[in-house]
């Protein structure tokens, strides 16, 4: 199942008041976190905007604010190579909000070469993955406090890239073939797995969990995944979906109370369809990912605990 044609209406079911909900956004300065963040804000929203430059930041919200009144909103600056900012920013966001209805955890890029980070790891899987994790980790007190008077969410920004290539938990540090396009897709393979895995451990606890791809979008990640990546993005331009369309699923999972949302069980969605996923994306691998996962972020969890 695919969902619907690209003429379908945009504002089906996203229009209903958010002002009681407090919606985290990471990656929200750009292609569909600002587009979302747009959207959330007009509904009214107690919307936490986290981007890496605090300029561009800071002009997202101001444009938003020029849009509509009706929403709180705060700027919150985190460098998504640098678990140690993450850490930081979950402390701000759980000081700020006891209460996280909404967790967009859509912050991510590619890297047209391997870099390795200050903290060792290659800066796709901690930009992609390990950050988003962590985040979730950190917020889920604030999160669980939410789902207790009605469901919280979690919405992850996957993608069909997802299907290039399994991961190989000897090399995810992708030290001995390094492809721009291979980390991405194993990038997005971990949002997929993340999702299934956080759904099974928390969804008695009234959080709604899931992932999706939005589609093959006109944003600038194109331009910044290496030759291929720029190739296939000028190549695909002219058919590729606006940041609008792309954005309509990620609102549509954060927001609507649609029984498909409401059971979503941690799966992937894609044009608010449930399409297949890759046959390597099993539950075994989901809990083999999350518990790697959460060897390689211990450090940093230790040290939210060790600040209370």
């Amino acid at each position: 199942m695919v969902g619907k044609e690209l003429s379908q209406d945009l504002s089906q079911g996203l229009s209903q008041d958010l002002s009681a909900k407090v919606i985290v956004v990471t990656g929200a300065n750009s292609g569909i976190g600002y587009e979302a963040c747009k959207n959330f804000a007009s509904r009214g929203a107690t919307l936490a905007m986290v981007c890496r430059s605090e300029e561009k930041g800071q002009s997202a919200l101001e444009n938003i604010k020029a849009l509509t009144s009706k929403a709180s909103i705060r700027l919150f600056i985190a460098d998504f190579s640098s678990l140690e900012s993450v850490a930081r920013v979950a402390r701000e966001l759980v000081m700020a909000y006891p209460a996280v209805d909404v967790l967009c955890n859509n912050a991510g890029g590619t890297n047209g070469q391997r870099i390795v980070t200050k903290e060792g790891f290659e800066t796709t899987l901690v930009v992609n993955h390990l950050s988003g994790f962590l985040l979730t980790k950190l917020l889920m007190p604030a999160i669980l406090n939410a789902g207790k008077g009605g469901a919280a969410r979690v919405v992850f920004t996957s993608s069909l890239g997802h299907k290039n290539s399994p991961l190989d938990f000897d090399d995810l540090n992708l030290e001995k073939a390094y492809g721009s396009i291979k980390a991405y897709g194993r990038s997005k393979l971990m949002n997929l797995l993340t999702a299934r895995s956080l759904d099974q451990k928390y969804r008695e606890n009234n959080v709604i969990v899931s992932s999706f791809h939005p589609g093959v979008v006109r944003t600038a990640i194109w331009g910044k995944g290496g030759a291929l990546a720029k190739v296939l993005g000028f190549v695909m331009y002219p058919f590729m979906w606006s940041i609008e369309k792309g954005t309509d699923t990620f609102i549509w999972l954060a927001s609507s109370n649609d029984e498909a949302v409401k059971n979503a069980n941690g799966k992937y969605f894609f044009d608010r369809g449930t399409p297949g996923i890759a046959e390597f994306a099993t539950d075994a691998v989901s809990e083999q990912l999350w518990q790697v996962s959460e060897g390689l972020v211990e450090p940093w969890v230790l040290q939210k605990n060790s600040d209370k």
